[in-house]
């Protein structure tokens, strides 16, 4: 079963739930040293995601829902 298209929201960054902040610091940290395999990179960022702390992940998740409300608001129009 689908969901109409009224439900389903438009794909938009502003309903990333990780927000920017979060792909900011796994870029940081996956980046430190140069990747010669996709194995290698994958392996990274499985344990930079695994050392996020409570408050980072807090942090990226924290705004999520007023950027659905606003959303909303805008009758599924992109946010500023």
């Amino acid at each position: 079963m689908f969901w109409s298209k009224e439900f389903w929201p438009p794909s938009s960054p502003d309903l990333n739930p990780c927000d920017y902040y979060l792909w900011g610091v796994l870029e940081r940290d996956t980046n430190k040293r140069a990747h010669n395999t996709v194995d290698s990179l994958k392996a990274d960022i499985i344990q930079a995601v695994a050392n996020l702390s409570r408050e980072q992940v807090a942090h990226a998740v924290g705004r999520f829902r007023h950027r659905v409300e606003a959303v909303i608001v805008k009758g599924g129009s992109w946010i500023e």
